[in-house]
């Protein structure tokens, strides 16, 4: 659970988020270090990797790393076989690919896994269509998401589209990634 984001905040908080022993000393928590997540953003932006730090860099932060990364999908099929390219994001924290229904881990978007439930995704297409996936709002990501492109007959089908992931009910935005999805039948 993230810390919050104004009022008391003590070096006990920032330990039972991150970890560590006693007695507590703030030099512990550096950004890449033995407790701090390297990226760990919060309410006044990131925690700091070296150099001065303070108490009020851990507002609003969480012992949660949110990380995706671009991806590029292709699926090919002959006639009379349809060709679906897909970008999952799962709920047990990790991103697939799917190519003609075959799964592919890509990469773990939240870390720790058992975290993923507490966050959702938008995506907005930037080109072309996409044949399946919620599109425009917030969707929980308790419930794996998948957006895909299908392509019936001979050609092909594409879509551009941009993936955010927050925290649910913030605003802030903590990662995201232009993913191209492309579906050839030849």
């Amino acid at each position: 659970m993230p810390l919050p984001s104004s009022g008391p905040l003590s070096l006990n908080d920032i330990q039972t988020e991150f970890g560590g022993t006693n007695p507590i000393s703030l030099s512990e928590y550096y950004a890449g270090g033995s407790f701090v997540p390297a990226g760990t953003t919060g309410t006044y932006g990131a925690v700091p990797s070296s150099g001065t730090i303070s108490i009020r860099n851990f507002y609003g932060t969480s012992n949660v790393v949110i990380s995706i990364s671009n991806q590029s999908i292709f699926a090919l099929s002959f006639a009379p076989d349809d060709a679906t390219a897909a970008y999952r994001l799962n709920s047990n924290g990790q991103v697939e690919s799917l190519v003609n229904g075959s799964p592919t881990t890509l990469e773990q978007w939240c870390t720790p896994t058992s975290a993923a439930g507490n966050y959702e995704a938008r995506v907005t297409v930037n080109s072309g269509s996409l044949s399946s996936g919620t599109t425009g709002t917030w969707v929980a990501l308790s419930t794996s998401r998948t957006w895909s492109v299908v392509r019936s007959g001979a050609g092909s089908s594409s879509c551009n589209f941009t993936v955010e992931i927050r925290r649910t009910g913030t605003t802030t935005v903590l990662d995201s990634a232009t993913i191209d999805l492309v579906a050839e039948v030849i």
